[in-house]
């Protein structure tokens, strides 16, 4: 045997050495800590398998006492193999992780040194430290997280949102991981209905069902995980039942779970590139409204141009004839003031359309000599922001991989809320506080994306042919998040939806001048502050209103 060969052997060993170790000590680990288990007057949780670090499975309720190897039916040996064979694939990644073949750009983390599987010692920790055998002692009434109430259609949560939903219907990533919670709590009864730790239902064939759910608790704490609380209805035998009336009681059979939070996992680590600052395309539609439009350009220079923001566009485009010269003078006065020349100003003689607008100033680019790629900025005349949001901008979209859709704090109309609160606020620079505004979680307007991108979705093109307000944001939204682009959503505090009246004609549609009224209401003022307006009454018993100059 040639020397390669024996260095081919060797290494071979070295990487297997590690593997059966860690297997006997899984093995090892399982069998002391299922002997360790005790029990009280309720079921004990144990883990189903030695769980990697970076896992988040669910835990599984079991027997108090534990069968010996002996007895296990052939079923539950070939079952425990299964899971051994499972924790041995794992490992076997885990050494290909540490013999250096990992992706581009990934990189695994030790874990402070202890980058080993995680035991059912590390999952009993997390058990003890959770809020579901015994309470805590809190130091106010706003460190409790609370809880959400659901069911199998329905779920019931106090998250505060622009909406205020009261129920909803689960969706998603919460849907799915409620009816896991569910069906494990399923998995979990009849586990221990076979192994005689539950009374036998009435028909001993019958097995607990999804139909015998009745409601559950869950919350998401940050530190130890998601606690699930289920019901389930159950039936005794009528032998077991009670003849004492004064003693009967809901017949309940309740399943405690939690998905606890697994030690921090690095994913991925982007080594700083050098590469040249994107220029950001400002793309604005505008019909009339030269005062806001000279507010904007105020704004523009004083929070971005002179915070040093270089690599910018601006792109406007007005609709109509009216006031067209006067948009023209304007941009010309702000060129000579603040020498910021890289601009684009388009003229659309037809009737205001918000989607349109944005179509065409994205697609006015490609008669641009600049760049073939650029990135775009999809904003308002009402929108305020700063430097600050432009770098946020720039890090959170990706061309062909990642978009940004921030939720935008929505000011509160000012002739409102500096009667009632003590903070002033600065029409140019709202202030954050509930008192001044609202995050705008259903509102997707403002959008940072490459052109390449929207392009390749068909940006507005496919929707309604709607004008003037609505409709047209949620429609490019839905656009990305069916694609495989990821969309980053998140609140910034660099930008701001700037308060304005908002007329809502007879002329919208339906629908439109629906949302456009709910839209009216929830930006005037916050709860509290409308009912001082309404209610409140001064010396002489009158109802304040505020004039029409200020609604």
């Amino acid at each position: 045997m040639n020397r390669s060969a024996r260095r081919v052997l060797l290494r071979l060993f070295l990487l297997a050495l590690p593997l059966v170790v860690l297997t006997f000590v899984a093995v090892s680990l399982l069998s002391s800590n299922v002997d360790s288990l005790h029990s009280h007057n309720a079921l004990t949780f144990a883990s189903k398998v030695i769980q990697p670090c970076g896992s988040q499975l669910p835990l599984e309720i079991v027997a108090p006492t534990a069968p010996s190897p002996s007895s296990l039916p052939h079923e539950e040996l070939k079952r425990q193999l299964k899971q051994l064979k499972q924790v041995i694939s794992q490992l076997e990644d885990r050494l290909r992780l540490q013999g250096g073949i990992a992706p581009v750009g990934v990189a695994v983390a030790s874990n402070n040194g202890n980058d080993v599987p995680c035991s059912i010692t590390y999952i009993q920790k997390q058990i003890e430290q959770s809020e579901i055998e015994k309470g805590k002692k809190w130091h106010n009434e706003y460190e409790i997280i609370p809880h959400s109430l659901f069911t199998l259609q329905a779920y019931y949560s106090t998250e505060a949102g622009m909406g205020r939903r009261v129920v909803e219907r689960p969706i998603g990533s919460r849907r799915q991981d409620l009816q896991e919670a569910v069906s494990s709590a399923l998995s979990v009864l009849n586990n221990n209905r076979d192994r005689g730790a539950l009374p036998q239902p009435a028909a001993k064939t019958k097995r607990y069902v999804a139909s015998d759910f009745v409601e559950g608790l869950y919350r998401l704490d940050p530190i130890e995980g998601t606690q699930y609380e289920l019901w389930f209805n159950h039936q005794q035998q009528p032998a077991a039942a009670s003849t004492d009336n004064h003693s009967k009681r809901a017949n309940l059979v309740k399943v405690s779970l939690l998905r606890p939070h697994a030690p921090l996992v690095a994913v991925r680590l982007e080594q700083p590139l050098q590469f040249e600052i994107p220029i950001v395309n400002i793309i604005v539609p505008l019909s009339g409204r030269l005062s806001a439009f000279e507010s904007f350009l105020n704004r523009f220079k004083k929070n971005v141009l002179t915070a040093g923001q270089s690599r910018i566009h601006l792109t406007v485009v007005f609709f109509g004839d009216k006031h067209w010269n006067e948009i023209q003078r304007e941009m010309l006065i702000f060129e000579k003031a603040s020498g910021f020349s890289n601009f684009h100003l388009l003229n659309i003689n037809s009737t205001f359309s918000r989607a349109r607008g944005l179509q065409v100033g994205v697609e006015h680019w490609e008669n641009s000599p600049i760049e073939d790629d650029v990135l775009i900025f999809l904003c308002d005349v009402d929108v305020a922001f700063d430097s600050a949001f432009l770098e946020r901008c720039r890090r959170n979209a990706q061309p062909k991989r990642q978009a940004y859709f921030p939720i935008v704090f929505s000011q509160y109309n000012p002739n409102v809320t500096r009667r009632y609160t003590r903070h002033r606020d600065d029409s140019q620079v709202p202030t954050l506080h509930k008192d001044t505004g609202f995050w705008r979680d259903f509102g997707f307007g403002m959008v940072c994306t490459y052109r390449s991108d929207f392009l390749s979705l068909g940006g507005f093109h496919g929707g309604d042919e709607t004008t003037g307000w609505g409709g047209e944001d949620l429609f490019l939204y839905r656009k990305y998040i069916r694609s495989t682009m990821r969309v980053i959503r998140a609140p910034d505090k660099n930008i701001f939806h700037l308060w304005h009246p908002k007329k809502c004609p007879n002329s919208l549609g339906p629908v439109q001048r629906r949302d456009c009224l709910q839209s009216r209401g929830r930006n005037e003022a916050s709860y509290d502050q409308l009912a001082l307006l309404l209610f409140s009454a001064d010396a002489d018993g009158q109802s304040h209103h505020l004039s029409e100059s200020e609604i």
